[in-house]
C-alpha cells in the first residue's frame, strides 16, 4: 500500500496548527489564572458595541473561568471534529455534508477523503483565529476589569470576526473546488 504524503508527514500544516490551537488555549489558562488574584470584587461580563462593560457579576471562579473553560470544550470539538469527519467518510459518508453531494458519493473513498484534506487545513485556520479571539477577551476582560483600559478596542475584535467570516469563506470555497477536481478526476476517462 502506497502512503500519501500526509500519512508520511506528521508535521504537515494543518497538524502544526492544531497543535498551535493547543499551545494558544493554554496561554489563555495561564493568562486567566494569571489575572484571577488581581481581579476587583465585580468585574465587567458583557461589553456593547462601543466596548464599555454593559454588566459586571461577582468575583467567583465559575464566572472569571467559563470563557476558558468555553474555549477548551470548543478546542476539544474541533479537534476531533477532524477525524470524526474523516470516519463518517468511510463509514457514513451520507452524513458528510459537502457541495456537490450525488457526485461526491459517488466518488470511492479514497477520492472522498482527499476532498476534506484542503477543507480540513482551513478548518484548523477558523480553529486558530477562535482560540486567538478567546485569548484577547480573555487579556481585555482583566485589562479592563483592573482599570488599565476604560474600555475594550473594538478594532481587534472586527479583526478576530472578519477572519472568522473570512475563514468561513475560504472553507466553503476550499470544499467546493476540492470536490470539483476530485469529480472532474473520477469522471475523465483514461
Amino acid at each position: 500500500m502506497v502512503q500519501t504524503p500526509s500519512q508520511i508527514n506528521f508535521l504537515n500544516i494543518p497538524n502544526v496548527i492544531a497543535v498551535a490551537c493547543w499551545i494558544v488555549l493554554l496561554v489563555i489558562w495561564m493568562a486567566a489564572i494569571e489575572e484571577w488574584p488581581a481581579l476587583p470584587a465585580k468585574f465587567p461580563m458583557h461589553f456593547d458595541f462601543a466596548g464599555r462593560p454593559d454588566s459586571y457579576v461577582d468575583k467567583r471562579v465559575v464566572a472569571w473561568f467559563l470563557l476558558p473553560m468555553f474555549a477548551t470544550v470548543l478546542n476539544l470539538g474541533l479537534t476531533f471534529l477532524v477525524p470524526m469527519i474523516r470516519w463518517m467518510t468511510r463509514k457514513h459518508p451520507e452524513f458528510v455534508n459537502m457541495p456537490r453531494k450525488e457526485q461526491w458519493l459517488k466518488l470511492d473513498s479514497a477520492a472522498r477523503l482527499r476532498t476534506l484534506e484542503p477543507v480540513f487545513g482551513a478548518a484548523r485556520v477558523l480553529q486558530l483565529i477562535l482560540m486567538g479571539l478567546f485569548l484577547f477577551m480573555v487579556v481585555s476582560s482583566a485589562k479592563v476589569a483592573s482599570g488599565q483600559w476604560s474600555v475594550l478596542p473594538m478594532w481587534p475584535m472586527f479583526s478576530f470576526l472578519t477572519a472568522i467570516g473570512s475563514s468561513v469563506v475560504w472553507l466553503r470555497f476550499r470544499s467546493v473546488t476540492a470536490v470539483t477536481k476530485e469529480v472532474k478526476v473520477f469522471s475523465d476517462p483514461l
